[in-house]
């Protein structure tokens, strides 16, 4: 009698246009890439084909927002009856390339439709007596799209002018002032505060000498030294100065301190803008890149403990992870950076 016994592996399920082509697109598939993009880019997902036969270039050639819905199985993976399912979400076909010889083919597909007017339309119009949460509600609905407004603070703004900008452009822009994220996925336009993800309970500890660990890459740098404070000043037209210094909790008593000449129309705001400006610049101190053997428990904006890796060590979140199923196996790739914790 002979033992059959189940192997470790990863697969892709790719629905097309509504219709499962799992099976036939196995016997082509070299390598299926997904890319869990940072806040204010689009996800994406590339299918690379053989295509010897040249069906891909010819009767199967797809065509522009074609609809791919994509996801990775795993079976007994990290041990035996461990099975994983990473949905991708919903992808829109965005480019298609081929090359040769051998003749192989590159679909890529992004997270909203090419025809859709707020990833390429400019639009110039003034936004008036209007809150932040209320400008992605507008543009959401507009564009077929359910909002989920995740951040703590809904800034309100007397006047907002969007000069020969795209809806999506904008609202990421915007945002970010606010240390505010945009992302859109699965049908959704979501805004989030990172410094409220950054609090979240860590899904794993990588440790330096684990083989599940496939390379790495740390640096520091005095061009991203952190700064300890920020200070914003500005005067209107009244010649009435506003100024305000944020410090964080913890913040060395000596170091560089960060200045700005931002117009605000409060204390309050200058606090909140400076606190910002704060975090988009320390954030760029302490980033680092770790490959791994394919993990399904990594998405964007997830945090995670570094251990035994001396002074890089630290609680991180992740900015972008790429997923990656191929000749090599299913790999996932992440870039991180430390959480500033304030």
């Amino acid at each position: 009698m002979t033992e059959i016994f189940d192997a470790r592996r990863a697969t892709v399920t790719i629905d097309y246009n509504g219709v499962d082509i799992t099976t036939e697109l196995s016997r082509f598939l070299i390598e299926f890439t997904y890319t869990d993009a940072p806040p204010g880019q689009l996800d994406e997902i590339s299918i690379t084909l053989e295509d010897k036969g040249q069906k891909w270039q010819g009767p199967w050639n797809p065509t522009e927002d074609d609809q791919v819905i994509a996801a990775i199985r795993t079976y007994h993976w990290r041990w035996t009856d461990d099975f994983q399912y990473y949905p991708t979400g919903v992808f829109y076909v965005d480019t298609f390339d081929f090359d040769g010889p051998p003749d192989k083919v590159s679909i890529k597909a992004v997270s909203l439709p090419v025809s859709s007017f707020i990833r390429q339309e400019q639009q110039t119009r003034v936004w008036e007596e209007i809150s932040l949460r209320a400008i992605a509600q507008d543009i959401a609905g507009r564009a077929g799209l359910d909002l989920g407004y995740y951040a703590t603070d809904n800034p309100h703004y007397e006047r907002l002018d969007q000069n020969e900008q795209s809806d999506l452009g904008f609202l990421n822009e915007t945002a970010l002032k606010e240390g505010i994220s945009v992302k859109l996925t699965g049908g959704q336009l979501v805004l989030f505060d990172e410094a409220d993800y950054e609090k979240a309970d860590p899904v794993a500890t990588l440790v330096r000498g684990d083989d599940r660990i496939l390379t790495y890459s740390f640096s520091w740098g005095t061009s991203y030294k952190a700064y300890r404070a920020c200070v914003l000043t500005y005067t209107n037209n009244e010649d009435e100065t506003i100024s305000a210094t944020f410090i964080p909790p913890g913040a060395p008593e000596n170091g560089p301190v960060l200045r700005v000449n931002e117009q605000v129309d409060s204390y309050a705001e200058a606090m909140r803008v400076a606190k910002n400006r704060l975090r988009e610049k320390n954030k760029e101190a302490g980033k680092a890149s770790i490959s791994l053997v394919g993990d399904a428990r990594f998405s964007s904006a997830i945090t995670l403990n570094m251990s035994g890796w001396g002074r890089f060590d630290g609680k991180y979140i992740t900015e972008s992870v790429t997923h990656k199923v191929g000749s090599s196996g299913y790999t996932t790739d992440l870039e991180i950076r430390k959480v500033l914790g304030w």
